[in-house]
């Protein structure tokens, strides 16, 4: 399957910083069987994606093709996040508890991807990593930030996993 990483920055991203199919490990059993550049207007259509249908609502706004603005919102998706797992948790019992592809799995698939996408994050502002993150990650570090925070999109990459 393919799907994309968004490298997401508190600061500028330089052309030196950004993002390629270089930067992460591939293939030899690692979780990226290969990365590769995208078209800039493709890239302009993940970005609407991700904006529009994949963060939360309301939390951020798109204020040029490569600058997010977080509006503030992380106490209501940290209480929606909760109720998330906690029903999740609640689909437990000693019947199913283990249960190949059961409520164990998909409590541990709602903890590392809460926003339920295959969009994955590089928010390594040093360039250090090799990888990138599932939305938990990246929702913890938003809840961090103080509303009105700007947010730089670097490298956009299609990846096969």
């Amino acid at each position: 399957m393919h799907s994309k990483i968004f490298q997401i920055t508190t600061v500028k991203v330089t052309d030196e910083g950004r993002l390629t199919e270089d930067t992460l490990t591939q293939g030899d059993g690692n979780f990226y069987d290969y990365c590769m550049e995208i078209e800039p207007e493709i890239r302009k259509q993940c970005i609407d994606i991700l904006v529009n249908k994949i963060l939360p609502s309301g939390m951020f706004e798109l204020i040029d093709e490569d600058t997010l603005l977080y509006k503030g919102g992380a106490e209501q998706w940290k209480k929606e996040f909760v109720a998330y797992i906690q029903a999740k948790a609640g689909e437990l019992n000693t019947e199913n508890v283990q249960d190949w592809i059961g409520p164990v799995y998909q409590l541990e698939k709602a903890l590392k991807n809460p926003l339920e996408t295959s969009f994955q994050f590089y928010m390594d502002e040093e360039g250090y990593t090799r990888s990138a993150e599932e939305s938990y990650e990246f929702m913890r570090r938003i809840c961090e930030m103080e509303p009105g925070t700007t947010l730089y999109i670097g490298g956009v990459i299609d990846y096969h996993f």
